[in-house]
């Protein structure tokens, strides 16, 4: 596949980034396309972001996207972003927050570096600015 038409076949795509995973994350146990085919659209807007910037985008990038993300489960985001939630609010606009509603704050005060992919799954890309 094509970087540049990464993300137009979903089904393709999914396949194509599970295989992207066995070689660049070695540790994970193969993922799930299901939760694959849920990682696409936050892989293509960052391709589409470099596109965007470069003009174009090649496998050299998106391999250190992929390299540099993590697949995350919620014990794994409450332990790496242990400080972050500590200073998040328990209340908020007159309501209590529950673990899902901070975990949501923390998402939008790490300007899209975190993303939730599925209930109990996260995205995180471990580097700041783009390669």
């Amino acid at each position: 596949m094509e970087i540049n038409d990464f993300g137009h076949d979903l089904d393709e795509s999914a396949q194509f980034l599970v295989q992207k995973l066995l070689i660049l994350h070695p540790w994970d146990e193969e993922w799930d396309l299901s939760v694959t085919a849920n990682l696409v659209p936050f892989y293509k807007e960052k391709i589409d972001i470099q596109i965007s910037k470069q003009g174009k985008c090649d496998e050299e990038f998106f391999d250190k996207l992929i390299r540099f993300s993590s697949i995350l489960d919620t014990n794994q985001v409450r332990l790496l972003f242990m400080e972050q939630l500590v200073g998040m609010p328990l209340i908020l606009d007159g309501k209590y927050l529950n673990n899902d509603e901070r975990i949501d704050l923390l998402i939008e005060s790490l300007n899209g570096r975190l993303k939730r992919v599925d209930n109990g799954l996260y995205l995180f890309f471990n580097h700041e600015e783009e390669f």
